[in-house]
């Protein structure tokens, strides 16, 4: 029921989808969702909330530094084509977080908050394992990142019409990545020597300068 909801809220948005649309595409009684979650208040409650756990664990995975390994190697261009690697072909969900974000919704800047807490978090490990410089704002260097990957996977549709080839898919993806990786280039050390206090690796220390 509640995989149902989220197909129905990603295709038509939720003001459009009433509960017998939910219960009739997962085959069961209008009672029965009703049973279950109360209203469709609480169905898309109990949405949101599977998603919130499920980037949750995919930040649990890339907070490894062996995806930050990975990276610098080339094997993932962003956190972005990770979740999007981590979903199979045809999923609702980054339809359905497109028009939650674009909704003005509290609960879409709940979710965002906490998965930009996390970037942060992820982005602090990998600086402590010399995988990553964080810099000076780690916050809103997190930010900014996540603008880039939440931006490629809003937008995939629109940039497949504009640069004629699919950012998130087969070859498409090998040359959006390829990009990628330059662009984010400031973010990698150019050793895997560690990082001292979050000072970016090419800028002077205090002590250098003296």
């Amino acid at each position: 029921m509640r995989d149902a909801a989220l197909e129905l809220f990603a295709e038509r948005g939720e003001d459009a989808v009433t509960m017998r649309q939910i219960a009739d595409r997962a085959d069961v009684s209008p009672a029965l969702v009703v049973h279950h979650f109360g209203s469709k208040a609480g169905l898309r409650t109990a949405v949101v909330d599977h998603l919130s756990a499920w980037m949750d664990e995919l930040f649990d995975m890339t907070a490894e530094t062996a995806t930050a390994e990975d990276m610098r190697a080339g094997e993932w261009s962003s956190i972005s084509e990770i979740l999007q690697h981590a979903l199979p072909e045809g999923s609702p969900v980054v339809p359905y977080l497109r028009r939650l974000m674009m909704s003005g919704d509290p609960a879409a800047t709940e979710l965002l908050r906490r998965w930009h807490r996390s970037t942060v978090e992820v982005f602090r490990a990998w600086e402590a394992a010399g995988k990553l410089l964080a810099g000076p704002d780690p916050e809103a260097r997190a930010a900014l990142a996540m603008s880039s990957d939440l931006g490629t996977l809003f937008l995939a549709e629109h940039w497949r019409e504009v640069l004629g080839f699919d950012p998130l898919r087969g070859e498409g993806l090998v040359r959006w990545a390829d990009e990628a990786m330059r662009f984010y280039a400031a973010l990698l050390p150019p050793s895997d020597t560690a990082l001292d206090h979050g000072i970016d690796s090419h800028h002077p220390s205090p002590e250098e300068t003296s």
